[in-house]
């Protein structure tokens, strides 16, 4: 309970990209080590330790997943193409994407709140309209 969670990806902005890195033996099993996206394509972000409930990958969807399963990669389920990053879950950040490959990027970071309203607030300066922002 008291340890420290394993950064399973990081998440930085780059102008208007959203850019998530895996490092070590995570961006192997991934098959890549960087994933971008615009910042206009998201429609929704939250920190979610029930991240996994929210993406349907299958009819095997209706049973609820283990703790201390970890999914790492690119799934395609009922809703399109996913990436994962995840371990335990405690710290996902779930973001759904629109007009992109990924509809879904669920990642486990350090910082999940820091990184929730970082995005929440590229968010919000992107959708300005010029000169209010």
């Amino acid at each position: 309970m008291g340890r420290v969670p394993w950064v399973w990806a990081q998440c930085a902005l780059e102008g208007d990209q959203v850019v998530v890195r895996l490092s070590g033996w995570r961006k192997i099993v991934a098959t890549r080590s960087t994933v971008k996206f615009p910042v206009s394509s998201i429609k929704r972000v939250e920190h979610d330790p029930l991240a996994r409930a929210q993406v349907k990958i299958g009819f095997r969807n209706w049973r609820r997943h283990g703790q201390g399963v970890w999914r790492i990669g690119t799934y395609h389920g009922l809703d399109g193409w996913s990436f994962w990053s995840i371990g335990v879950g405690r710290n996902a950040v779930f973001i759904e994407c629109s007009g992109e490959r990924f509809r879904y990027v669920v990642i486990e970071v350090a910082d999940p709140d820091a990184t929730v309203s970082e995005l929440r607030a590229a968010q919000m300066r992107v959708r300005a309209p010029d000169g209010e922002a």
